[in-house]
């Protein structure tokens, strides 16, 4: 911590502290991404969105601190299947509601019953259960706690749907009133089709490409078109299948790739924008 975040109220420095971390995270991706390898977004993705019982941002950082690691939890996760922490474990550090931090562990860090993989991804990969009213309860989260008003339309067959900034008026004095963004989804779509557009544009708004909302997501603008459907279609790709839905979301993925797309893109931005629609989703 520098002496300047020391000084800070400590809302202030932990916000400062998780942008850093933020930046580190992207670098480390960034800086993995070697020609000719495989991608760690793949496996990253894939990890993020097979363990259901942690939040996205909290696996990637934990996967900042344990690269690789599969199976991570809190003791008490462990307990359920009788395993205990082993005395002296390195803690992985991570964010928790209404305190700093919380410290979890991997299953090399355990010791107790024996386990397979098939046990391991039962409890910590079970599906978040979808709940009757999935896309109303989402569209109305967002409205009130984000100001994205979700509007279910008639569209022409060629369009799922879209999101855009609803400009914001100069002159206009104290907290903005009325929606700051508008989401439309196709009302000819599935049920599944519609909630995976849903959760691709709300993606947009989330990961700052139409603007920013204050401390609850940066204004980030990639000029690139592959950009900006990367970290779309990653959220979708990550939200839908911690939810056990089908998308087409992981054929998209390479689709949008291009020589130097890695280099633009924010995967602390998409594991953050993938968590809080999924907390509008639950």
């Amino acid at each position: 911590m520098t002496g300047r975040q020391g000084e800070l109220p400590f809302e202030e420095g932990i916000d400062a502290i998780l942008r850093d971390t933020a930046d580190r995270i992207d670098e480390l991706y960034r800086a993995a991404s070697e020609p000719g390898a495989r991608p760690p977004w793949v496996d990253l993705f894939d990890r993020i969105a097979g363990q259901t019982h942690m939040a996205p941002f909290n696996l990637m950082l934990a996967d900042l601190q344990r690269p690789g690691a599969r199976y991570i939890a809190f003791p008490d996760k462990w307990r359920e299947i009788g395993r205990t922490v082993k005395p002296a474990s390195i803690p992985i550090v991570v964010l928790w509601p209404f305190c700093p931090v919380r410290c979890a562990y991997e299953l090399a860090d355990t010791t107790g019953d024996p386990v397979d993989d098939a046990l391991l991804d039962k409890v910590f990969g079970e599906p978040v259960e979808v709940r009757d009213g999935l896309i109303d309860r989402v569209a109305r989260r967002a409205l009130k706690e984000d100001r994205i008003d979700v509007k279910s339309v008639s569209l022409a067959a060629t369009l799922a749907g879209d999101a855009r900034a609803v400009p914001v008026d100069p002159t206009a004095k104290g907290k903005p009133i009325g929606p700051g963004w508008v989401v439309r989804v196709n009302s000819n779509l599935n049920t599944n089709a519609q909630f995976t557009t849903l959760v691709h544009e709300l993606a947009h708004v989330y990961l700052g490409h139409l603007g920013g909302n204050g401390k609850k997501w940066p204004d980030r603008r990639p000029p690139q078109l592959d950009v900006r459907e990367f970290e779309a279609e990653a959220v979708t790709y990550i939200v839908c299948k911690r939810f056990g839905l089908q998308s087409n979301s992981a054929e998209y993925l390479n689709g949008y790739l291009k020589e130097k797309t890695i280099e633009f893109v924010s995967h602390s931005a998409i594991a953050r924008a993938a968590g809080r629609i999924e907390q509008h989703a639950r």
